[in-house]
């Protein structure tokens, strides 16, 4: 009998990988920061493409070190869709980034949105 997987393992891999890239670390140190090996981070970044699911004490401490917990990772508070407004919130609660860093991603994320959303609408 195959387990049912409820946690959304593409969106905790991009996370993870999100967070070495801004804390520019190898997989060998965000490994050790987690508490796993970098076998098991390896295959956590694969997402659900890894062959093996992660371990429950894999999947806590991977979530912790988000500063996470596992429920944020679950596939029913996935969005089947977004806006542009949570595009923004989310851009703006970046950590690590001046104000004014921020209003200029809002600025070119709109407009590449608003340029594919004409371009969308003149085919």
């Amino acid at each position: 009998m195959e387990a049912e997987v409820t946690i959304d393992l593409d969106r905790l891999a991009k996370e993870l990988s999100d967070k070495m890239r801004v804390n520019d670390q190898s997989l060998r140190a965000a490994a050790a920061e987690i508490g796993c090996s970098a076998a098991t981070l390896s295959r956590l970044l694969q997402g659900s493409k890894a062959d093996n699911l992660p371990d429950t004490k894999s999947l806590l401490r991977s979530v912790s070190w988000l500063d996470k917990s596992l429920s944020d990772f679950e596939l029913s508070r996935a969005p089947s869709a977004t806006s542009m407004t949570d595009v923004e919130v989310h851009l703006r609660a970046l950590p690590g980034l001046s104000e004014q860093h921020k209003q200029a991603l809002v600025a070119i994320v709109r407009a590449a949105h608003d340029e594919f959303r004409t371009r969308s609408k003149k085919r």
